[in-house]
């Protein structure tokens, strides 16, 4: 809510304004996806998440080794009550520090990615100042729809308002990635 009525207050700012002024927007999901940076830092992140699923794993193992060997006591008569609720609390014990392992290797995902990410976020930014004021623009404003995070589209009825190519080429010719050897993929 507080989102809406921000965007709606900077919008009555510029209306008594709008023809003296000029507002572009990019979108920023197509940036990333063109800039080689990304592919770069994607791949570091899919190497880190593999590390902690590799945890995740282990620690599933040994919860499936608790199970069976609470299912294997359980099911014999003789095995004496105490027993039985000690492998049930070992088992119930490694099932919450797998739930707290799983919550912290995500949090840790997302720490990295906003770490790696930070610097392309910032030479997109860069760029779309420059590309904006280059054209005249007095705002830019990002239209990517953001997953499940309650994000807003803005819809510009004027596409030439639209710098996500300009922006893209001036990164492109600007951060130029070397090429790739012979062999690589």
């Amino acid at each position: 809510m507080k989102k809406i009525l921000s965007v709606l207050a900077i919008a009555t700012l510029f209306m008594g304004s709008a023809s003296a002024q000029k507002i572009a927007y990019l979108n920023m999901q197509t940036v990333l996806d063109t800039l080689p940076e990304t592919d770069s830092v994607r791949e570091q992140l899919y190497k880190y998440a593999g590390k902690l699923q590799l945890d995740l794993t282990d620690l599933a193992g040994e919860i499936d080794k608790a199970k069976a060997a609470y299912d294997a006591i359980n099911a014999d008569p003789s095995t004496s009550q105490v027993r039985k609720e000690l492998l049930a609390k070992r088992y119930q014990t490694l099932v919450e520090e797998y739930q707290r392992t799983e919550q912290d290797a995500q949090k840790q995902l997302m720490d990295k990615e906003k770490e790696k990410m930070q610097p392309v976020y910032d030479l997109i930014k860069k760029s779309a100042g420059y590309v904006g004021k280059s054209k005249g623009y007095i705002l830019v404003l990002n239209n990517m729809v953001l997953n499940n995070t309650g994000g807003m589209v803005l819809y510009n009825l004027n596409d030439a308002d639209d710098i996500t190519a300009a922006v893209i080429k001036h990164m492109l010719a600007k951060y130029p990635v070397p090429p790739k050897p012979a062999g690589s993929k």
